[in-house]
């Protein structure tokens, strides 16, 4: 995942094996990731970002098996899938 600047608000969460990282303010609530993710691992979430949009939640992240569908589909390069354990 790139560098991100100080003032960026993200919603995080990790497996042990996987972490995603959504960047509330780039979402525009077009529910792809929800929909196309294998494993749903998403949810709606019920907060708004800051244009009103409401953001992904990776609920069920003990379900995600790495396959970055929902970074890939992602128009807004709002969500990032990290390897963080074997």
């Amino acid at each position: 995942m790139p560098a991100l600047q100080e003032n960026v608000e993200t919603v995080t969460a990790s497996s042990g094996k996987f972490k995603v990282t959504i960047i509330k303010d780039r979402c525009k609530e077009c529910q792809l990731c929800v929909t196309l993710c294998p494993t749903k691992v998403f949810v709606r979430g019920s907060n708004p970002n800051a244009r009103g949009f409401r953001y992904p939640v990776p609920k069920f992240i003990e379900k995600c098996i790495g396959c970055r569908t929902c970074e890939w589909c992602c128009p807004d390069l709002a969500i990032f899938v990290e390897v963080v354990g074997g």
